[in-house]
């Protein structure tokens, strides 16, 4: 069976001298791209995300290894200050070392530069993330296991904070900034390297006070209010998920973890449909529901990670195993060019994209590669990025 794309790609040249034959013309894109997006989603699920909860969880570990020069609130606010710098800079750095790769001899030092940015970017957002995070716990007097594990006791504070954290992303249309692979992928080339937005989008040419003013709402407020409501659901895992064992407690987690991934991509085109049909708050509603179950499954997903590296990866050498971890996960991600996913920054709109798309996540890699292949392969043709070519059947 024909889609009605290609039925109406079909040019019928009977009588034509071409022996009563027609010729279809396919577009090869297309057709490619159901398998395309499936190979993507298993490459983010399976090989992406544990490869950047790896390079995480070991930076992370060694800044609690060696806590003493890693003091909680020192390290929060140089997270933030050099966030709010790095986003005020994304231009000039995007025009000095993107475009510089226009000149072959600057390609090389433009390539360790985007290496270098990234993971620059990653220590300060760590920084940021762990040092919100000890904040938290201190002022709300969380109480640990001799495992790590929150306990109940005292909990409760921090999981009004994490209520009131994620009623006030839902009320700014923001709650989607809480989620993370395996629900993105981030390549390290062209736009995704620097640039990223803002909350409320103000160009720094314009009026250079509210280009600040918006880069410090978007990194204190909002980048904050994930945070916070990260650690708030983590605490709830904590609590809730076999407490008692901490091995059961991280399988289950990452099991629980992989059937709500499943699950959120099996019910994405049913919702894509969903908010295509709908307006106003009906589908913003719809669109926070589903985006709150991914980051559920996320947080899940990467505990479930984490707590297995721990307990498996080296347990009896904790500061190797931290160490290799996050060289390991670095590397393979530099390898693989998507080394940007580990970064966590920008701010996006909930339910503002036309057609449903608003619950269509950035998953992109092969799609992305093949359609540069096929734009630089057609450079001649009448499109840049799609591949034609012809089937001859017989009428």
């Amino acid at each position: 069976m024909e889609s009605k794309s290609e039925e109406a790609e079909r040019i019928n040249l009977t009588g034509s001298g071409v022996g009563g034959k027609e010729i279809r013309i396919v577009n090869r894109e297309k057709r490619s791209e159901p398998v395309l997006s499936v190979v993507d989603i298993l490459l983010s699920i399976f090989v992406v995300t544990p490869l950047v909860v790896a390079s995480w969880r070991g930076l992370w570990g060694l800044m609690d290894f060696y806590g003493f020069y890693f003091p909680p609130f020192s390290i929060f606010v140089v997270g933030i200050t050099i966030h709010v710098i790095l986003a005020l800079c994304q231009d000039t750095l995007h025009d000095a070392i993107i475009e510089s790769e226009k000149h072959w001899t600057l390609k090389l030092v433009s390539h360790f530069l985007r290496r270098f940015y990234t993971y620059i970017f990653l220590i300060i957002t760590i920084f940021h993330w762990r040092g919100g995070w000890m904040i938290l716990d201190y002022y709300t007097n969380v109480q640990y296991t001799d495992d790590g594990v929150t306990k109940k006791e005292n909990s409760q504070w921090i999981l009004l904070i994490c209520t009131g954290c994620f009623i006030t992303l839902a009320c700014m249309k923001g709650l989607r900034n809480a989620t993370a692979p395996p629900y993105g992928i981030c390549l390290d080339k062209g736009n995704f390297v620097f640039k990223f937005p803002t909350m409320f989008k103000f160009n720094a040419q314009t009026n250079t006070m509210l280009y600040l003013l918006d880069c410090l709402f978007s990194v204190a407020v909002v980048g904050n209010l994930v945070i916070f409501f990260w650690r708030g659901l983590w605490v709830v895992t904590d609590i809730i998920i076999l407490p008692d064992n901490f091995i059961q407690s991280s399988w289950a987690s990452l099991v629980l973890g992989l059937l709500l991934v499943g699950l959120v991509y099996r019910l994405q085109a049913c919702m894509k449909k969903l908010c295509t049909s709908l307006k106003g708050f009906a589908k913003l509603f719809i669109a926070d529901f589903y985006i709150l179950l991914s980051i559920v499954s996320t947080l899940l997903f990467w505990r479930g990670v984490w707590n297995l590296l721990i307990i498996y990866f080296l347990p009896d050498n904790p500061l190797w195993s931290c160490i290799l971890s996050h060289f390991i996960g670095l590397t393979f991600l530099l390898v693989l060019g998507c080394s940007n996913s580990m970064l966590v920054r920008g701010v996006y709109k909930d339910g503002k994209e036309p057609n449903g798309e608003c619950v269509v996540f950035p998953c992109h890699y092969l799609r992305i590669l093949f359609e540069e292949e096929y734009s630089y392969n057609d450079s001649s043709s009448e499109s840049s990025v799609t591949k034609l070519y012809t089937e001859v059947e017989t009428a």
